[in-house]
């Protein structure tokens, strides 16, 4: 076994120095490295090595090796989560320091083993009724593996899938806030077919080692997507970035169908009325997208969120509270019970900006009899209006009155923006716009490079083109030249490209 833990930590060693071999040798080595390990799994002595290698520098054995260990127990067990994998054990300790440290360039050639033990984190973590505690290290995972974060995996609805069973929202922020700008898929374009870069290469595109072929994500089905989406929009609803959620929900009711729509589809059109009726006190705009066939199926299966929307849209507070008693099961069977109680907070809290645009100045005790019912105290109208007053949702100022009923004057003013703050938020959206564009161009960048497209390999098409004698003595006819515009149209085209 020593002889085994020394060849796998030199060959290891060796390819920490990506930069100062080659990559055809690197990619040799490491291939040779694997062919060695899936030979000698049987008899290699798994706690021995995994006691032994370290996780950043001998990347690729220690990852097979905890596969192995993992695959033998759960055979001896015959338990798809031993205990030895779940939070607090030893084999979960070892793999949430793999998980942490890894080289991101190794793993590249081992993708059904990387996500293996990020699925089998997340198991083990849900088993245990501990899922926050895999949601930080597959975030770590997901990041470390790619930064950019921008092409879908199977990883990612994992990831957000344990986010919301955790109810650990704002971790899912770092690869939500990244724009996904590629889906994983089976198939490698036929031009990819011809670029003979190896997988450890800075030059290989990184939809190319994250397709299903590298199995670091299984196959995406049409379910993963929408699910994903709908999970995003999900998180934003929980931490009230209304907005931010109705272009993720949009995202999902507007994916292609056939004939009819899906249930997740559905779901997620309740969740975005919901969504604008707390975001901004009226349903939310149906993108224009939308087939006027499929907007019917909507409608059609979402009444009883129709009835609520209009009670709450006409401030008919009397109806709006039958609705919501009303519909009860209906809401505990769709998981919006907790939304829906949020709008009689939302309903009064949209009376109360209206009023503030009507009115310079109220007494709490008109606050509320314009604003809430009759059966709501002074005290607590006065405590939902200084509430909304600090949280910045209200312009105004309260003055306690120095009169026998000891009365509170609301004076409502405009939410002052400073030229300071106009001018950060311009420059953050500048910022965050400009990050944007810069993907997209590296992406064209890199699709002109494969595609041979760029200026340098125009120029160079154009230069081969041209007739050696323009008056014809060559021999062969030239296509094109009997019509006199072959060459003029390539050089329009060099033209408009320089």
């Amino acid at each position: 076994m020593a002889e085994s833990l020394s060849y796998l930590t030199s060959v290891s060693s060796q390819l920490l120095s990506v930069d100062k071999i080659s990559d055809d040798r690197y990619d040799c080595q490491i291939r040779d490295l694997i062919a060695y390990i899936k030979r000698s799994d049987k008899s290699l002595d798994t706690e021995f090595l995994l006691n032994n290698l370290n996780p950043s520098q001998h990347t690729l054995p220690y990852l097979f090796m905890l596969n192995l260990r993992v695959g033998s127990l759960q055979k001896k067990t015959r338990n798809t989560s031993p205990d030895e994998i779940k939070p607090g054990n030893d084999l979960w300790v070892k793999a949430v320091c793999f998980l942490r440290t890894f080289d991101p360039i190794q793993v590249r050639y081992a993708g059904n083993e990387w996500r293996r033990l990020i699925e089998l984190i997340g198991q083990a973590a849900e088993a245990a009724a501990k899922p926050f505690l895999a949601v930080q290290v597959i975030r770590d995972a997901i990041l470390r593996l790619d930064s950019l974060c921008g092409i879908l995996s199977s990883v990612h609805v994992i990831f957000l899938r344990l986010c919301l069973l955790s109810r650990s929202y704002s971790y899912a922020l770092p690869v939500l806030e990244r724009q996904i700008f590629h889906f994983s898929t089976g198939q490698v374009q036929a031009y990819r077919k011809y670029i003979d870069h190896p997988l450890c290469s800075k030059n290989t595109p990184k939809d190319f080692f994250l397709s299903d072929a590298s199995e670091l994500s299984v196959k995406l089905t049409y379910r993963d997507h929408v699910q994903y989406f709908l999970y995003g929009g999900m998180i934003y609803m929980a931490l009230k970035e209304w907005d931010k959620s109705l272009h993720w929900l949009s995202i999902v009711i507007t994916s292609p169908v056939n004939d009819s729509v899906s249930k997740i589809m559905i779901e997620a059109y309740k969740k975005r009325m919901l969504a604008g009726l707390l975001g901004h006190g009226k349903l939310a705009p149906v993108p224009k997208t939308i087939s006027s066939h499929v907007l019917k199926v909507f409608q059609s299966l979402t009444k009883p969120y129709m009835s609520l929307s209009e009670a709450f849209e006409r401030n008919d507070f009397p109806r709006l509270r039958a609705e919501v008693d009303i519909g009860r099961s209906i809401w505990r069977i769709d998981n919006n019970e907790g939304l829906v109680s949020q709008l009689y907070n939302a309903y009064n809290s949209f009376l109360v900006l209206k009023l503030g645009r009507t009115f310079s100045a109220l007494t709490t005790a008109d606050v509320a009899q314009q604003a809430f019912t009759s059966l709501e105290s002074s005290s607590k109208v006065e405590n939902f209006v200084a509430s909304l007053v600090m949280a910045g949702y209200l312009g105004a100022t309260m003055l306690h009155l120095k009169s026998p009923g000891n009365a509170t004057m609301l004076h409502f003013s405009g939410l002052p923006e400073t030229y300071i703050t106009r001018e950060r938020g311009v420059r953050a959206w500048l910022a965050k716009e400009g990050q944007a564009l810069k993907m997209i161009t590296n992406g064209v960048d890199q699709c002109s490079n494969e595609l041979k497209l760029g200026n340098e390999n125009l120029q160079l098409v154009s230069k081969n083109q041209r007739w050696p004698d323009s008056s014809g003595k060559s021999g062969g006819n030239v296509i094109g030249e009997a019509d006199g515009i072959g060459l003029e149209i390539d050089e329009d085209i060099m033209g408009d490209n320089n």
